[in-house]
C-alpha cells in the first residue's frame, strides 16, 4: 500500500491493489487583500492590506471497483464539511494547509446502477485555511 496523503483522520488517500483512493488537479491560490481608494478625476489607487486565506481545491473520483463504498467517502465529507472539522492536509508528507476547512463540496454523479446505486461520481472540494 502507497500513502500518498490525508486531511486529518477524515480522509486518506492511497493506492494498493485492492483500493485506490487519490485526488485530481490540486490547485492551490494565495490571494491578497486590497482596497481600492476612488479618486475623482483619475484613476483609482490600489493599497495593500495584507495576505488573504489560502485555498486548495481538488477533485476526488470515487469508482466502486476501486472504493468499495463511494458514498460512504461522500457522506465522511460531507459531515466533516457541515460539521465545521479542521485538520490538516498533508501531501507526499508535506502540510499544504495548516488548519483546512471544508468551504464546498460538491458531487457529481458518474454512472448510476439499477435500482439507483451509484456506482462512479466526482467530489470537487474547496478547502481554505482557517486561522
Amino acid at each position: 500500500m502507497s500513502k500518498i496523503g490525508n486531511w486529518g483522520s477524515i480522509i486518506k488517500f492511497q493506492t494498493s491493489d485492492h483500493r485506490i483512493l487519490t485526488f485530481k488537479e490540486m490547485s492551490k491560490t494565495y490571494p491578497i487583500r486590497t482596497n481600492v481608494h476612488n479618486l475623482l478625476g483619475r484613476k483609482p489607487k490600489v493599497e495593500f492590506v495584507g495576505p488573504d486565506l489560502e485555498k486548495v481545491t481538488f477533485t476526488i473520483e470515487l469508482d466502486a471497483m476501486y472504493c468499495r463504498k463511494p458514498l460512504k467517502v461522500e457522506r465522511r465529507l460531507q459531515d466533516a464539511a457541515q460539521h465545521g472539522i479542521v485538520a490538516p492536509l498533508i501531501v507526499g508528507g508535506k502540510c499544504i494547509l495548516h488548519h483546512g476547512i471544508i468551504t464546498e463540496l460538491s458531487s457529481h454523479y458518474d454512472v448510476i446502477m439499477k435500482r439507483g446505486k451509484i456506482y462512479s461520481l466526482k467530489l470537487d472540494v474547496t478547502m481554505t485555511e482557517y486561522n
